[in-house]
């Protein structure tokens, strides 16, 4: 369900411009028809799939950002997300009826950058979409090229992939791709906990928010399977945290 507000504008398309694209996942007829004109009409052009199975047959980084329920017959919508973050560090916005931080963690463990409880105003969404879009290609900009490397491991800032010793792919989303850039660019000083929330999830954090915390668990989770004493990230109690590795360019 959404809660519309106002009228309904249409932003006129530009002749030859490439419009962002977004893929909806929502088996919901109606509520995925009412976000793909409003979107159409904001300048984005919608791919929709009424199931995970279905999604699975686009790749999921010919689209710029992905919007997916969890309620999906079949495969649920966390488990696609799980599935897209095998290969894709594309951003995912998850929509759930459900109530409660349980699932909203459980997605953002998963790989998920956003998460936003139905019945939601398109607009907010909207927002959520663009800061997404525009902290990736705030990203892109100001890191286009170049690879960094530490104890082994490979962080390529230009497909923006990061590599263990033994060369295995570690598939990063894009918040985890920024937190670790950001800590590692940021050495030796720390990271406030407060500055992640602003700069990579674009929020301001309460006492109570956890978001920080679990994106840098997930980080660590990733890294540490593909090499079980990968250990870089350092809590400094009451300042944030710190990349403890020695960092050096790679041409």
């Amino acid at each position: 369900m959404l809660l519309w507000s106002g009228t309904t504008k249409t932003t006129p398309r530009i002749r030859g411009k490439l419009l962002p694209r977004v893929h909806i996942i929502e088996d919901d007829a109606e509520i995925s028809l009412l976000l793909s004109t409003y979107l159409d009409g904001r300048g984005f052009e919608c791919q929709v799939s009424q199931s995970a199975e279905d999604a699975q047959t686009h790749a999921p980084d010919n689209f710029e950002i992905l919007i997916v329920d969890i309620m999906l017959p079949g495969m649920n919508g966390l488990e696609f997300c799980q599935w897209v973050r095998e290969t894709s560090n594309v951003p995912i916005i998850i929509l759930s009826a459900e109530k409660g931080d349980r699932k909203r963690i459980h997605g953002i463990e998963l790989g998920a950058d956003d998460y936003l409880e139905k019945p939601f105003n398109p607009r907010e969404l909207l927002a959520r979409m663009n800061a997404l879009l525009r902290r990736n290609t705030t990203v892109n900009r100001q890191h286009a090229t170049g690879k960094i490397g530490f104890a082994g491991w490979v962080l390529d800032r230009t497909n923006q992939k990061l590599h263990s010793p033994l060369s295995i792919l570690v598939p990063l989303s894009s918040t985890e791709y920024q937190l670790l850039l950001k800590l590692a660019t940021d050495l030796p000083d720390p990271v406030s906990r407060e500055e992640i929330g602003r700069s990579i999830l674009n929020v301001e954090l309460g006492p109570e928010d956890r978001r920080v915390d679990i994106l840098v668990s997930r980080l660590r989770k990733k890294m540490s399977v593909a090499q079980p004493n990968a250990d870089f990230i350092r809590t400094i109690r009451n300042r944030g945290y710190q990349f403890c590795a020695e960092i050096q360019d790679i041409d």
